[in-house]
């Protein structure tokens, strides 16, 4: 079994990738060198392994990737899935049952590793942010639905004020878990992720910590957004590149932009310390 001290988690869009999702040499260097020092390297995502594997390909050097938030967990040297969960039949029901009392446009995301294959739901009113979504995916859009074990629940709100939604959600599907997100569609519709309990980024980097004995804290951990939080609170370190929402700027150690090697530079100041 391979041997890690330390481990770097980041986040994909908006952190790592720049906003034309490519990665720099200088991140890309420096995610080869952390591995070469015995540092393990996890990207932490809301990405499917098959639309992570889509932008960036099989080969990228990276030791494991926590994706859909935390729901899977996979070994990417050995393209090997070591941890997964999801939401059964009932689940779904009780969420739809929510949904569809808020009026909303929602996909029901089938089980890993086939999550990138989803049933939509359409309200009926203008969402340009969800058809687009749906747009991308659709070579993978179910005809009918008869999932039955969720990985998730994709709801997609128009406009950028929701606080108020997002904790009506919280204690409503208060057995479920929900994560805020910015859109990477449009970049200010609300994303709304509904999860099995317990799935987070930071869960799913614990089961990796777990496997090797990593301290938190020897962890640090770089993101961009909402969905980011709970793993910038859970290591020792949380680093927020300049891009980012300014709430989330004032509570985590402020870097460069996902465009100007921000996670370069997280890097180089924890490996400092």
């Amino acid at each position: 079994m391979r041997s890690f001290k330390a481990l770097v988690a980041t986040d994909v869009d908006g952190t790592l990738f720049r906003s034309d999702r490519t990665v720099s040499d200088v991140n890309l260097r420096t995610l080869r060198n952390l591995h070469d020092q015995g540092i393990c390297t996890v990207l932490a995502t809301g990405r499917s392994i098959w639309s992570f594997t889509n932008l960036a390909g099989a080969d990228f050097p990276v030791d494991y990737l926590v994706f859909s938030c935390g729901a899977g967990v996979m070994d990417w040297q050995k393209k090997k899935v070591i941890y997964k969960t999801g939401i059964d039949s009932a689940g779904i029901q009780k969420i739809k049952d929510y949904l569809d009392g808020l009026g909303a446009d929602y996909c029901i995301h089938d089980s890993i590793p086939n999550n990138h294959c989803f049933f939509p739901y359409r309200s009926g009113k203008a969402n340009p942010d969800f058809e687009k979504r749906i747009a991308t995916y659709l070579p993978f859009e179910k005809k009918v639905d008869d999932i039955t074990f969720a990985t998730q629940i994709l709801a997609i709100f128009p406009g950028a004020d929701h606080q108020q939604l997002i904790s009506d959600a919280d204690r409503a599907l208060a057995h479920f878990r929900v994560i805020r997100s910015t859109s990477p569609v449009d970049n200010s519709s609300l994303w709304m992720e509904i999860f099995q309990k317990g799935v987070s980024k930071a869960a799913g980097i614990g089961k990796i910590a777990e496997l090797y004995g990593i301290d938190r804290q020897d962890i640090m951990a770089v993101g961009n957004d909402y969905n980011d939080v709970d793993m910038l609170d859970w290591a020792e370190q949380g680093f927020i590149t300049a891009n980012s929402p300014g709430d989330l700027k004032k509570k985590y150690i402020n870097v460069p932009s996902n465009n100007e090697d921000g996670f370069t530079k997280a890097v180089e100041q924890w490996l400092r310390k």
